[in-house]
Formats: structure tokens, C-alpha cells, sequence
């Protein structure tokens, strides 16, 4: 079994990757008016109505050390109390444990401390909705979606390159790259990907040489907009002067419209976000 340390930050590095493949020779373009007016429109129409969805979300990595981990099976329901809306089913292929059902419902509880806080600021006639944002070595990254640039654009579909930000200084923005499929006639997201452009060292004890890992987006109701349905990823990283492969993949199925535990909630659709582990 892979130890929990390194299963985090392989799982970091299978967040490092791309969707869409560049041409060569053909750097991205600042987007047209009307470019722009779709990007934000995609987003808008993307946005993830977290508290009304229940799923069964099946995850899996596996790696060159420390080999097939086993099928990490969770259902989710916003429905229930907080504590328990995390129901592990499977985890790395076995029963869970007492301590591993604890830690669900840990992570339920604190996902309602989240849910709560958010309820609170949103109720500022002031509030204004933080950007979407990724998880990359345990600290979050900005997608600047006011400055989006083409890739490629064609009858059916955009490809925009969103650049990062972020106030820390140790994760290296120049060497990775967010791309955005854009639907033109459904005005949605269809994929999100980020890729490793050059090899980079992560807190001194990995070094990702090679990634990429993808979101796709799926509308499973008409009445609703699209769902996160897949994160696929694979790398190629160095942990200690060990080189390590491996692919990571996480399904959601099952899905069910559901009532939030706490309508408090007042703003139903939240930002884009990539899962955190």
C-alpha cells in the first residue's frame, strides 16, 4: 500500500496535465469580444450546484511503486447531516475501517463548517464570489478568468489558455498551463486541463518531471446544468530520487437531484473548483 504521504502528493502530480493538443508555431491570441463574452458565459453555465447533487464517486491510482491501490468507492448526498454525507462504500479495495468511517465524517463535518461560512459572506450585500481555484501542492492557485487567450478556435468549439496566479512563490505558474474547451451552440465548459510545461521540484522531496490530468463536464439532467463527471490524470514524477508512473482516475455516477441539508445556503451555484484529496 502506498504510504498516505506519497499518495497525497501523487496525487497532486495527477493534477498536472492537458486536454487539447497545441499546434506548433502557434502561440495563444488575446480573445475577441465576442470570445470573451463566451468564455464568461461558459462559466457562468458551468458553475457546480454542489449542495443539490448526490453521487457515487469510484477513485483509483495506480502507480509504478507501491502498485494498484484498489477501488476507493464513496457515496455523497448533501441531503444528510453533514457528518454523514460522506458514505464510504469501498476504500483501496476493502471494507472500511472504524478510523476510516470516523475520518468521513470528520470530512463531512468540516465540509458543513465550509458550507456555513460561505452561507455567512454570501449574505453581504458586498460579496463577491472568489475565482476559481486549484489545488497544487497543498495551496491554492487562481485562475485569472478575466484574461483569457486563445488557443483555437473553431466552428464548433474554443480552446482558452487561463493564466494562474497566486501570492506564494514556490509553485512555479510559468511551468504549467490550464486550457478550457469551450461548447459554442451549448455556451458550457465540456473540459478543463492542466499540463506540466517543464519539470519543476515540489516541496524538495518530488520533482514532477511530466502530467497532465483533465475535468470533464456532462449534462446527466436538461433541467440542470453540467456536472464534473471524470478527473483523469497521469505523471511521471521523481519522490526522493525515486522515479515514480502512475495514472489516477476519479467517476461519478449514480446521480441524483437532491434538497441540501441546510437551505441556509442562499447562493446555489458555487465556482469552479478541482477537488482537493
Amino acid at each position: 500500500m502506498v504510504p498516505k504521504a506519497m499518495r497525497r502528493l501523487l496525487f497532486t502530480a495527477s493534477l498536472l496535465l492537458t486536454a487539447a493538443v497545441l499546434r506548433a508555431g502557434d502561440p495563444p491570441r488575446p480573445a475577441t469580444a465576442d470570445e470573451m463574452a463566451l468564455f464568461k458565459e461558459a462559466l457562468r453555465n458551468s458553475a457546480q450546484d454542489t449542495e443539490h447533487w448526490a453521487y457515487t464517486e469510484t477513485s483509483q491510482l495506480k502507480a509504478s511503486k507501491g502498485g494498484n491501490q484498489g477501488e476507493t468507492i464513496v457515496r455523497f448526498d448533501p441531503s444528510k447531516p453533514y457528518g454523514e454525507q460522506y458514505t464510504p462504500l469501498l476504500v483501496e479495495g476493502r471494507a472500511p475501517t472504524e478510523r476510516q468511517l470516523r475520518e468521513y465524517r470528520r470530512k463531512g463535518e468540516k465540509r458543513g463548517v465550509q458550507v456555513a461560512r460561505a452561507a455567512a459572506a454570501a449574505k453581504d450585500p458586498d460579496y463577491v464570489p472568489p475565482p476559481p481555484q486549484l489545488k497544487i501542492a497543498g495551496g491554492g492557485v487562481t485562475l485569472d478568468a478575466a484574461n483569457p487567450r486563445v488557443v483555437e478556435a473553431g466552428p464548433d468549439r474554443v480552446v482558452f489558455e487561463v493564466p494562474l496566479q497566486s501570492k506564494r512563490t514556490d509553485i512555479p505558474l510559468e511551468k504549467l498551463q490550464v486550457l478550457a474547451v469551450v461548447d459554442r451552440a451549448a455556451r458550457r465548459v465540456e473540459t478543463v486541463s492542466l499540463r506540466v510545461r517543464e519539470a519543476f521540484r515540489m516541496k524538495l522531496i518530488a520533482k514532477v518531471k511530466a502530467g497532465e490530468a483533465r475535468l470533464d463536464f456532462t449534462v446527466v439532467d436538461p433541467r440542470f446544468g453540467p456536472v464534473i463527471t471524470n478527473l483523469t490524470g497521469d505523471f511521471n514524477v521523481s519522490l526522493l530520487f525515486i522515479p515514480v508512473n502512475g495514472t489516477f482516475t476519479r467517476t461519478r455516477t449514480e446521480w441524483k437531484r437532491v434538497k441540501s441539508f441546510d437551505e441556509r445556503l442562499q447562493v446555489k451555484l458555487g465556482p469552479l473548483q478541482f477537488l482537493d484529496s
